[in-house]
């Protein structure tokens, strides 16, 4: 990630200290899952973390704090995804390299990306909890500045890892096309989470990404 999250409530370096810290964001997030944002208050996490209510008055005085320490944790989490798709991504461009010198509009070529791209929906689907926290991270952004500049960092990195993989590609519009990828893939993740899948949704998800990607490799 280019401009890395910082955490700011309070640190310590005990490590019984740390734990107690961890234990407290970790409770905040199986909160949100459960009742939103609005649902985190300091007597609600102290309870839900099993720790006396002092303790989460010490390391967040500010419940604005705890939200957006929470954030950053969940991002330090699952940031390890963004990074291994894309080695993954690139994995993938070298090995249709050359198919993609041959014939860069090949639906083969199309074929093969709305495929890999269609799996990793897939994936982010099967772990819904995030995506729940993903989406009430981003609705309460639109109150609060200081969440709002973390999830833009948080954003960026993924925006920049698809327009290097359009760059690469040979696009000379590749963060346009990164844009309009993240928000499929984003629209998408939010649609099969909210129903229960069944074998048509598959093929269905995997079309929808087919025609996008027609439309952007076309266009290069």
């Amino acid at each position: 990630m280019t401009h890395p999250l910082t955490y700011v409530g309070r640190q310590t370096s005990r490590s019984d200290g740390e734990a107690r810290r961890l234990v407290i964001l970790e409770a905040t997030l199986r909160l949100i899952v459960r009742e939103g944002i609005r649902g985190v208050r300091h007597r609600a996490v102290a309870k839900e973390a099993d720790v006396p209510l002092a303790s989460t008055t010490y390391y967040f005085k500010d419940i604005k704090d705890l939200i957006s320490d929470s954030l950053t944790f969940f991002a330090e989490k699952t940031l390890w995804m963004n990074e291994e798709l894309e080695n993954r991504s690139f994995e993938l461009l070298k090995e249709l390299d050359g198919l993609a010198k041959e014939d860069k509009h090949s639906e083969l070529l199309i074929s093969n990306l709305a495929q890999f791209i269609s799996e990793h929906i897939r994936e982010q689907i099967s772990h819904r909890d995030n995506r729940i926290l993903e989406a009430a991270f981003h609705e309460e952004a639109l109150r609060s500045p200081q969440l709002a500049d973390a999830i833009k960092r948080l954003d960026d990195s993924f925006l920049s890892t698809i327009a290097r993989f359009f760059e690469l590609l040979g696009s000379t519009n590749a963060m346009a096309d990164a844009h309009q990828l993240l928000a499929l893939i984003r629209y998408l993740e939010y649609k099969y989470v909210l129903i229960e899948r069944s074998e048509g949704d598959d093929t269905q998800l995997e079309q929808i990404v087919a025609s996008t990607l027609h439309n952007i490799v076309q266009s290069i």
